[in-house]
């Protein structure tokens, strides 16, 4: 791992280090209930770590906007994979790049920067989106505060089968419920259970963000 680029992630946006890391370690977790091989949890966790690598190269004010962005900034904004895929491709394995290069594709097609749909999304990037979309949900961005840990599980198991591959979905709910959310922070894992469940046929109001 270049430790270089870790460093210069969190100089771009607030807890882009620390929200990098959660990801990783949700990812990792998903793919170990998906029986995944060995070598795809290891570039999962890579992959986690990475994903958002792209934003070093997007402006810091796009990043840093507190309220929706307009159509050319969220055009500059879903560079970031393709950016992040550049910067890596020589350096990591195949997978990994590519996982980076897909992980805002969505299962029913309307992702970016392809279109991609279904099982032509890469399984790696298919997990990574669902990891990322419940950190994103339930972290402080400046465009939102951060939301539930109930409304972020809702949220994701009511796109299930349109922005997320319902088998990560179904596993993201048995890690859910039988772990939490892991974290490789000392003294921090978190200790959300079940318990959400019971309330996860509420209506949802907010939109889960893509970005």
């Amino acid at each position: 791992m270049d430790e270089s680029l870790l460093k210069a992630m969190k100089g771009v946006v607030d807890d882009l280090y620390g929200h990098v890391h959660r990801v990783s370690d949700l990812a990792v977790a998903l793919g170990k209930e998906m029986s995944l091989p060995r070598d795809d949890v290891k570039r999962l966790g890579l992959v986690g770590i990475l994903h958002d690598v792209g934003k070093i190269h997007i402006d810091p004010g796009v990043l840093a906007k507190p309220g929706p962005l307009d159509d050319l900034e969220r055009e500059h904004m879903r560079q970031h994979p393709e950016i992040g895929y550049a910067m890596i491709a020589e350096k990591f394995d195949r997978r990994v790049s590519e996982a980076i290069l897909y992980h805002h594709e969505r299962y029913d097609g309307l992702g970016y920067p392809f279109g991609l749909a279904g099982t032509k999304i890469p399984v790696l990037s298919r997990i990574v989106l669902v990891a990322d979309a419940y950190d994103a949900i339930t972290s402080h961005r400046a465009y939102q505060p951060a939301l539930s840990t109930d409304f972020a599980i809702s949220e994701i198991i009511n796109n299930s089968g349109t922005q997320f591959d319902p088998g990560v979905v179904e596993a993201f709910v048995i890690v859910i419920e039988r772990d939490g959310i892991p974290t490789s922070q000392p003294g921090a894992r978190a200790k959300e259970r079940a318990r959400v469940f019971k309330r996860l046929t509420r209506p949802t109001r907010e939109k889960a963000p893509t970005a």
